[in-house]
């Protein structure tokens, strides 16, 4: 029997909505600032359209944001995105060809092909003193053959072995800071104009972290002109939705840093 398909609106107003009634009560104290919740920006691939529309609005606004790269794409504009490291954004790991299906994968080949190479590069061109932070590609978390829980499994462990302390999903309700210590591997986050062009679900999102205190990681991919498919966000949107997290009380910071924070103030040793 196939797997049911929910659409990302529909899953997270779900999610929302059972974690809504006890919002007040959960609201955990502690965010830098004393800011009522925490914002992390993250574009995935390596795009052009991120260097040439994103990148400006983020600096208008004084945000910095993380940017996962896959060498594919990364390579055309190298120079580009190492002068935007330099600048205070994260640069991340999105392995160095994004393979989506990995059923045929063995998890040597995956880990020295994919996630140890990239690591490698980045390494070389962006210094090997950053955290390693990776974002699995199409949210796809399962390595090889088997059963869902045997496929995760493998997944982590490579990423374990490689040295990577934070990884990032595309789908849940906005990270409690508690589970995202205990469970690094597996933060949440949201893509809020998959399905639409619209800033709707992002402000409905952000609403929901400020309410419970928590962690937000937003994904962009494509910021074009125009919204044309799923995973595009037009620069009005990108930047409607920038100037709301920017006049919110909330931290918006790479997603290692807010990490690296989380580690240290909810961790088991904090």
């Amino acid at each position: 029997m196939g797997e049911t398909h929910i659409s990302r609106r529909t899953l997270f107003a779900a999610m929302a909505g059972l974690a809504g009634a006890g919002s007040a009560a959960a609201q955990p104290q502690g965010w830098p600032d004393g800011a009522r919740g925490a914002v992390s920006l993250t574009y995935d691939d390596g795009l052009n359209s991120q260097l040439d529309n994103a990148v400006p609005e983020l600096k208008r606004l004084g945000l910095k944001a993380t940017f996962f790269l896959t060498e594919d794409n990364a390579h055309w504009r190298l120079s580009d995105w190492e002068a935007l490291a330099r600048d205070g954004n994260e640069v991340a790991n999105h392995t160095m060809s994004h393979p989506c299906a990995l059923s045929g994968y063995s998890t040597t080949r995956f880990a020295a092909a994919e996630v140890h190479r990239m690591e490698g590069y980045l390494d070389a061109h962006f210094g090997s003193d950053r955290e390693r932070t990776f974002a699995y590609p199409c949210g796809y978390l399962g390595l090889g053959h088997g059963r869902r829980h045997a496929r995760y499994a493998r997944y982590r462990r490579v990423l374990e072995r490689d040295g990577v302390v934070a990884a990032r999903t595309t789908a849940g309700g906005p990270n409690r800071p508690e589970m995202a210590a205990a469970d690094p591997l597996h933060l949440h986050a949201f893509e809020p104009t998959y399905e639409g062009d619209t800033v709707a679900p992002a402000l409905r999102y952000l609403t929901e972290t400020v309410a419970r205190g928590g962690w937000a990681i937003l994904v962009f991919h494509e910021v074009a002109p125009q919204w044309l498919h799923e995973g595009d966000v037009s620069v009005a949107t990108h930047n409607r939705i920038l100037e709301h997290i920017a006049a919110l009380d909330v931290w918006c910071a790479p997603m290692g840093q807010v990490f690296g924070y989380v580690a240290h103030r909810w961790g088991r040793a904090a």
